[in-house]
């Protein structure tokens, strides 16, 4: 791991944990009070505060959600000449599936199932599975559960992360400028793992699902901490993942765009 991707993931992991950061903030700002250190203790509590206040009025994560699940029109016309589908892995709750000994999923299994849906439809379709170690395994199990024969997907080699994704499934289909693929994951997700994949070699056709958001925030100011903080993370892991992968050279593009072609 290079020097760029310790302070990357350092700096990264408070952004997105934003409101860690600011309860630390309360709470050293108890301890210095404490220490009789007011002037500091004032500072962190007032920024403390109003950063928790601001998360809570202000929707600023559901805007950036609703910002990049609105990047990639849905429900498109797939081209009749399209090779295949790329499925992104991602929807397994680690956690839950070891302690319960069981398959056990999280909110983004929507793109699991509107994969299964688009390959039903579409049986002429190559299908390509990519996630880590765990979710190749259990993916078969689904897959065979849910009406599509395993031997019919095409697994790439584990990855650890989304940049991994695209490198292994390079390496596995070895793609050709002139095959279009559709890549489907989550609406959120999509912008993030377009850049990756078109670095890699594909001619991807983004087809988000697996929505999260309406669609239609208004520019009105609600009480929400729960909900805003939920959407900051996400939006923030997406974020900073796009800005590291353009400066690490892993893509194009800090924010890629529905082609113009």
């Amino acid at each position: 791991m290079t020097l760029f991707e310790h302070i990357y993931r350092f700096f990264g992991w408070w952004i997105i944990n934003i409101d860690l950061l600011l309860v630390l903030s309360l709470v050293v700002a108890a301890g210095l009070y404490w220490l009789q250190r007011r002037k500091w203790a004032k500072r962190l509590l007032v920024t403390g505060c109003t950063g928790l206040i601001l998360l809570g009025i202000v929707p600023i994560g559901l805007w950036g959600f609703e910002m990049l699940e609105n990047r990639f029109p849905k429900g498109i016309q797939i081209p009749s000449d399209v090779k295949g589908m790329i499925l992104l892995g991602g929807p397994y709750d680690f956690a839950a599936s070891y302690g319960r000994g069981e398959r056990a999923y999280n909110l983004t299994l929507g793109r699991f199932i509107q994969f299964i849906d688009l390959a039903k439809k579409n049986p002429h379709f190559q299908l390509v599975f990519t996630g880590d170690k765990f979710e190749n395994t259990h993916a078969k199990e689904d897959f065979q559960e849910l009406g599509i024969d395993p031997s019919r997907v095409h697994f790439a080699e584990p990855a650890k992360n989304t940049s991994e994704n695209a490198e292994k499934t390079a390496l596995l289909l070895h793609p050709k400028p002139d095959e279009k693929w559709l890549l489907v994951t989550s609406a959120y997700h999509m912008s993030r793992s377009v850049g990756l994949f078109q670095k890699a070699g594909f001619n991807v056709i983004p087809y988000p699902v697996d929505y999260h958001a309406p669609g239609h925030y208004e520019m009105w100011f609600f009480i929400g901490l729960k909900m805003n903080l939920d959407a900051w993370h996400a939006v923030a892991r997406e974020w900073l993942g796009m800005v590291a992968n353009y400066l690490t050279g892993r893509s194009d593009t800090v924010y890629p765009a529905p082609s113009q072609g």
